[in-house]
């Protein structure tokens, strides 16, 4: 950001020191950016849909990941750019690139191999014992002719939301493994991308669900509420 501020403050400097008319060329060069670049000023929620649209409309680019953000520094504009004011050179910005590829690579190995270790360890075998309980606390009602209905109904879905966490856990676990096989950098950090992160957070939404109905003295970890609440 540096770097692209300093390249058009360059050019508007360049174009202030050679005009005879300062003032008459500070409008012009106003001018002349707003028709160029105006089209980038949006005082809306830049976060929504509302933007996504609308920068599909002015022909705009959607860049949805940090890997898609990175390609822009390894593109010939982006090494005439460093170059032209000594800041990297084409090699180190492509050495950049690939280091950064990487990472990402691996910070998403890195959670979700974290995911799969506490859905695996942690948070299936507490939702497995709290269904013991409701399944004998079932009985006991149904031994001594009380109605039931309140904790079957409980235990129904947390029972399907454990087959659906188990499931994805399988995907995630597949998808992870899949992934770190493929050799090379970009196709790989791509795979953790479209692949890898998408499974991981189809989890944490079972395990959200789950979290929501198992007793705060049974669930493995701190809760939400005691995160935001508890400190």
């Amino acid at each position: 950001m540096n770097t692209i501020a300093a390249e058009a403050l360059d050019e508007v400097a360049t174009r202030l020191e050679k005009a005879k008319d300062i003032n008459k060329e500070a409008t012009a060069i106003v001018r002349d950016i707003m028709q160029k670049h105006g089209r980038v000023i949006f005082n809306g929620n830049g976060y929504s849909e509302e933007w996504v649209s609308e920068a599909r409309r002015r022909g705009l680019p959607n860049i949805k990941s940090w890997i898609e953000s990175l390609e822009s520094m390894n593109t010939p504009e982006a090494h005439a750019l460093f170059e032209k004011y000594h800041v990297l050179s084409k090699r180190e910005l492509e050495s950049r690139f690939e280091i950064y590829v990487e990472t990402y690579a691996k910070h998403i190995n890195i959670e979700a191999k974290t995911a799969i270790q506490m859905a695996r360890n942690l948070y299936i075998p507490a939702v497995i014992a709290y269904g013991r309980e409701l399944a004998e606390s079932i009985s006991i009602l149904k031994a001594v002719g009380s109605s039931a209905e309140v904790p079957s109904a409980l235990l129904s879905r947390i029972t399907g939301y454990l087959g659906a966490a188990a499931q994805k856990l399988e995907k995630l676990e597949a998808e992870t493994a899949a992934a770190a096989k493929i050799e090379q950098t970009e196709k790989r950090a791509e795979a953790y991308r479209d692949r890898v992160f998408p499974a991981q957070a189809a989890l944490r939404e079972e395990i959200d669900a789950l979290e929501t109905l198992l007793p705060t003295s049974l669930w493995p970890v701190p809760s939400y509420a005691d995160i935001l609440f508890g400190l």
